[in-house]
Order: C-alpha cells, then sequence, then structure tokens
C-alpha cells in the first residue's frame, strides 16, 4: 500500500485529538500507565517531582550564566579590549545564543538514539566542565569557547527539557507543567541577576567560580533523581479488552490478542534484586527500540517540517519574539547606565525585579487559564479534545510581545521615565514565557508523531535564527533608532500571530494532508510503539 493510500484510511490516527472527557464529565488520565515499574507514569509523585526538580535546577543554573553575559560584559571588554582577534568582543554575548539555538539539533535526535538520561547527564556534564573552564581561563578565545560550550548545554532547555516534561505528565497536567516550569527557571535565574554586580566588582571570574558548586549539584541531581522516562508503552489488557495507546495517544480497543498488531508482547524479567533494578533506571546509556535509525529519521522528518506551514507559522512567531527579547537583554544595561538615566550597574540589575514579576503572572496565565478554557472547549466538543484548543492562548503573547517591544523602544530613545523600561521588560517576560507554553502545547499535541523535530525546529530552531535576526537588527538601530526598529519587530510579530486565525479554521483538516513517507514512523513521538521503531 502506498504512503498516500495508507495516509487517506489512518488519517483519523494521525490528528491531535483524543477523547478526554468522558460522559460523565471526569477527566481522563491519558496515557494510561502501563503495569512496568520503568514507566514514568507510574511513578510515586514524589519520584517525578524530583525528576522534574533536577531538570528546572539545571536549566536555572544554565540560564543564570548566559543572562549574566551582559552584566559581565563591561569587565570583559575592559580586560581583553586589544587581545581578541580574530573574534569580536561582542561575540562574547551573541555566541552562545547561537550555540543555545544549534544545540537542539543534536540532543533531540540523539535522545531518540539513546534516551533521554544520557542525554542530561551528558549536558550536565558539559556545563560543569564550561564553567571550570571559564572561571580559570586567561585568554578571550579561552572565554568565548566556554561560554558556546555552557550555551550548547543549556540549549536543552529549549528543545529535549521540554519532551521530558511530557514524557512526566498526563495531557491535562502538561499546561499547568509546562507553565511551572518555564516561570519557575525564568524567576530563579533572574532573581539571581541582581546580585551579579556586586559580584563582579571585584573580578569577573568570581561569577563563574561561584557557580561551580552549583553546575556540580545540577550533574549530581540529574544522576540521582532523573531515571529514564522515554518509555516505549506496550498493549495492556484491561476489562476483557486488549488497550493499544498508539503514538497519537489515542486508544484502540481489541476483543483479543490475536487481533492486535504485533500479537501479545513479551512480559518482562522480573528484576532480582533492587540493585538490578536501579541499575535499569539509572544507568548511564539506554539501549532503545529503533536505536540511531530513530536519529537519522528525526533529521528527515526535520527537513520535511519545514515544509508544513502550521509548524513553520509558530517557528516564525517564536524567531520575531527570540529576536526582541534579544534586542531587549543585550541593550537594557548599556541603556539604564548612560544619561539620562545613569543607574548603577546594581540600579540597572534591579530591572530583573520586573522581569520576575511578568514571570509570576504568566504561570496562572498560561497554565490556569489555558487548562480551564481547553476543558471548556472540550466539553463543548463532547469530550473531544483537539490540538486547536491551545490556538486561543496565542492571544496572550501575540498582543503583549509587540506592546512591550514598542514600549520598550521609544522609552530608551526618547528618554521616557525608568518605570516604562521596567515595565516593558515586565511585560516582554510575561509574553516569552506564555509563548513557549502555547507552543510546546501547540506543536506536540497537533503533531504527536512529530513531536520531536517539530520541538527542534520550533524551539531551537527558531532561536538559532533569532541570532541571526538579532544580528541584523544591530546596525538598524544604529542607522534607524530604537522605536523604529522595535516597531517595526512588533508589527512583524502581529502580522504573523494573525495566522492564527486561519489555522484555527482549517488547521484541522490540513493537519490530515502534511504527512509523507516517514508520516507514521514513531520513534520522535510522544507515544512511540515498540512494532513500530523495530520494523
Amino acid at each position: 500500500m502506498t504512503a498516500s493510500s495508507l495516509l487517506k484510511h489512518a488519517s483519523t490516527d494521525l490528528s491531535g485529538s483524543v477523547f478526554l472527557i468522558d460522559g460523565a464529565g471526569k477527566i481522563l488520565s491519558l496515557p494510561i500507565p502501563s503495569r512496568s515499574t520503568l514507566d514514568p507514569l507510574n511513578w510515586s509523585t514524589r519520584k517525578r517531582g524530583f525528576a522534574i526538580f533536577s531538570l528546572i535546577f539545571f536549566a536555572t543554573v544554565g540560564l543564570i550564566q548566559l543572562l549574566g553575559l551582559s552584566l559581565v560584559y563591561t569587565s570583559i571588554a575592559k580586560e581583553y579590549s586589544t587581545a581578541v582577534s580574530p573574534f569580536r568582543l561582542e561575540w562574547y554575548i551573541t555566541a552562545p545564543s547561537l550555540a543555545m539555538g544549534l544545540g537542539g539539533f543534536l540532543w533531540v535526535p540523539l535522545s531518540l538514539a539513546i534516551g533521554r538520561r544520557p542525554v542530561f547527564l551528558l549536558t550536565s556534564s558539559i556545563l560543569a566542565v564550561a564553567t571550570i573552564w571559564a572561571s580559570f581561563t586567561t585568554s578571550f578565545q579561552q572565554i568565548l569557547a566556554a561560554v558556546c560550550l555552557q550555551g550548547l548545554a543549556v540549549s536543552l532547555k529549549f528543545s529535549s527539557m521540554l519532551l521530558m516534561i511530557i514524557d512526566l505528565t498526563f495531557i491535562y497536567q502538561r499546561p499547568q507543567a509546562i507553565a511551572m516550569v518555564w516561570s519557575l527557571v525564568t524567576i530563579f535565574s533572574l532573581a539571581f541577576q541582581v546580585g551579579i554586580p556586586a559580584v563582579i566588582q571585584v573580578e569577573w571570574r568570581t561569577f563563574y567560580r561561584m557557580l561551580i558548586v552549583p553546575c556540580g549539584a545540577a550533574f549530581l541531581l540529574a544522576f540521582f533523581c532523573y531515571p529514564e522516562t522515554y518509555f516505549y508503552r506496550p498493549a495492556i489488557a484491561f476489562n476483557g479488552h486488549v488497550l493499544v495507546q498508539g503514538a497519537t495517544e489515542k486508544i484502540q480497543i481489541y476483543e483479543g490478542w490475536e487481533e492486535v498488531p504485533g500479537g501479545k508482547p513479551l512480559p518482562n524479567e522480573p528484576f532480582q534484586s533492587r540493585w538490578r533494578r536501579w541499575r535499569s533506571e539509572y544507568n548511564f546509556l539506554t539501549k532503545m527500540p529503533g536505536g540511531w535509525r530513530n536519529m537519522g529519521v528525526c533529521y528527515i522528518q526535520i527537513v520535511m517540517a519545514l515544509t508544513n506551514p502550521l509548524i513553520v507559522w509558530v517557528a516564525l512567531l517564536n524567531l520575531l519574539i527570540f529576536g526582541g527579547t534579544i534586542v531587549i537583554l543585550t541593550t537594557y544595561a548599556s541603556l539604564l547606565v548612560h544619561p539620562p538615566y545613569s543607574f548603577s550597574l546594581l540600579g540597572a540589575s534591579l530591572s530583573n525585579l520586573a522581569t520576575i514579576i511578568g514571570a509570576l503572572l504568566a504561570w496562572p496565565a498560561a497554565g490556569i487559564m489555558t487548562t480551564q478554557l481547553c476543558h471548556r472547549l472540550v466539553m463543548r466538543n463532547g469530550g473531544v479534545r483537539d490540538a486547536e484548543h491551545y490556538l486561543p492562548a496565542f492571544i496572550l503573547p501575540i498582543l503583549s510581545a509587540p506592546v512591550s517591544l514598542i514600549i520598550y523602544g521609544f522609552a530608551g530613545e526618547r528618554g521616557w521615565h525608568w518605570f516604562w523600561i521596567f515595565f516593558s521588560m515586565g511585560l516582554n517576560s510575561f509574553a516569552c514565557v506564555t509563548l513557549f507554553t502555547v507552543t510546546t502545547l501547540w506543536v506536540t499535541e497537533a503533531f504527536p508523531r512529530w513531536a520531536a523535530p517539530a520541538m527542534v525546529i520550533v524551539g531551537s530552531g527558531s532561536y538559532a535564527a533569532s541570532f541571526a535576526l538579532s544580528s541584523v537588527m544591530v546596525p538598524r538601530l544604529e542607522s534607524q533608532g530604537l522605536a523604529r526598529t522595535m516597531c517595526l519587530i512588533g508589527i512583524l510579530i502581529f502580522g504573523v500571530g494573525s495566522f492564527a486565525f486561519p489555522v484555527a479554521m482549517w488547521g484541522r483538516r490540513y493537519r490530515y494532508y502534511v504527512y509523507g513517507k516517514w508520516a507514521l514512523h514513531e520513534g520522535g513521538s510522544l507515544r512511540p510503539q515498540v512494532r513500530d521503531v523495530e520494523a
């Protein structure tokens, strides 16, 4: 059977629609956990909580270092003002962002081949080694290489980490879980920024030396608190029937095992001791069904996903908002320390308090409100949750991001009261957290079989492209001014964001026709099945 004819008959299994609420109004806990102790949805709340905490701690420590680049830059420029050839001083701020964007193209496909846990341990160790290197280096070339390695490690936050959170949660828990993680990571990392000027007064290397211990703690938490979560969920017997949970998290019911494709799976061998069980969960390397083939197919799907307008649209939106945020992060310190504000470096860092408030408000807005709105739409739809039910949540970042950029541009160029600088930064933080939450939900639920390649494009790909956008905007800032540049980005964000309306109207129908030869491959899906990846 050809791919086109196969898709014609299997289009319902390719959609991002699941039956989430039963006739009595009860929310179903999907996907259904298996009986295996290795199934993350079978773990206790405490065990899952520690796993999520290890992710939050790692992302916070890494983001502290990347957000602190603009504050440390002044000290770096004084020490290496003439010894940077063949590089440029500003690369200290911009190059790690590029590395962060490109990292997802490695970590996501690699996690499909060797598992989430080995990739998490690898990025944690890279972050620790790079921080030690940065704290003792004596040349600009070495510090540039060290911070690029940090960016490469922290790129896990924009790619695989979001898939790891999905591994640990049921469908109805994901909006609040993703919003919580984004908000807490942003709040904790920004809170630390307030004290950076006092830390670097003596020497900038002190900033990196004091983070060596937290980086070591992040590795230990990853090692002891995060078991492997990439679980291949088998068919299960339930109430006289056999339930098969597909890669799209739908459930198909069979009368007996003889009707199940692939037959009855062999039972797992029981663990002989607690030590063997611990080793199976916390091993350094995980043998994944499909292995390196999954990694290769993921790259094929990434290329194909670039032709999908429903993914490209979100990637462009992320690109523009990321780009505007990078412009703010690279200019706010210089803007506030010069007239008419003339803040000290410590005073300029207090603007992070506004961004903390914005991230804090984004938690209930992106998590609780999205959950409640989706619940109402699902009830009206007969208990079926469509991926399009997440689209109304895009209104928050589409409106708040342009407003924040326009206010920041006019306030900075015309010398408005410093309150407007702080306000715009807080509003931009709110826009970013809500955007990150809803884009993760949209691309993973609308294209559950393509969750991994979609996250590479929307997360890491958008961030890498935003680095190029911000590089283009720097010369424009000098020629056109801050206000006109930020207004242009704001208008583009609103224009691209308006595409959400046709997506809501025709997106569900279009999703049935965007797949090709590799559409049914489940290696990069939310809930892969063993029978596919071993084919």
